[in-house]
């Protein structure tokens, strides 16, 4: 391979490093924007409505917010540990993560099974502006939340075949602080949605 070719390719290398984080915190940004707005959308609806219902959140999103936390926190060990080369490590934390994320999923289904089943409804006749807020809001951080898993996906397999190093971990990096702001943006979508809607 000519000294030029490999040239091109740190190159290459070097732009998707130097780039990679400020389009990530473009992208979060704009999230951060799309959620301010349904989330004053609802104060403002709640200020014009009297008879505005007051829902009380079914403790699967209690169980959400948990189970979010302890899966940023095995991420965050898995960067340390592939920081100090400790690729096993690494593996066995991602993996921890995507079980944790896959479990977040789970439990935001079985709280809008559980506000359903109170009569709680998305939509139709008896669905209220609150109730419809409360379904929008919570549906579109989960998908959201599955971009994040497809990236721990990719970055589990990619573990596994051994791509990541204490001196290649960018893809790690990215992951981790997408999903970090995946967890505060719960954080404070569950409290939001307890103290205030």
């Amino acid at each position: 391979m000519s000294s030029i070719t490999i040239e091109n390719i740190n190159s290459k290398a070097d732009l998707k490093r130097k780039t990679a984080k400020p389009l990530l915190w473009i992208g979060i940004v704009s999230i951060i924007m799309f959620f301010s707005g349904w989330t004053s959308a609802v104060i403002v609806s709640k200020g014009g409505a009297p008879d505005w219902l007051n829902i009380n959140l079914p403790s699967a999103f209690t169980y959400s917010t948990f189970i979010i936390v302890l899966s940023s926190l095995f991420f965050h060990f898995g960067l340390i540990a592939i920081k100090k080369d400790q690729k096993s490590l690494l593996k066995v934390l991602v993996l921890l993560t995507l079980f944790a994320g896959i479990g977040f999923v789970i439990s935001q289904f079985l709280g809008w099974k559980s506000l359903y089943n109170e009569g709680i409804v998305a939509t139709g006749s008896e669905s209220t502006n609150a109730s419809s807020y409360l379904y929008l809001i919570t549906a579109f951080h989960v998908l959201h939340l599955l971009a994040g898993i497809i990236s721990l996906i990719v970055v589990s397999v990619k573990s596994f075949l051994g791509k990541y190093s204490s001196t290649n971990y960018l893809g790690v990096e990215l992951s981790l602080i997408y999903w970090h702001f995946l967890g505060a943006l719960w954080i404070y979508l569950f409290f939001f949605l307890k103290y205030i809607a």
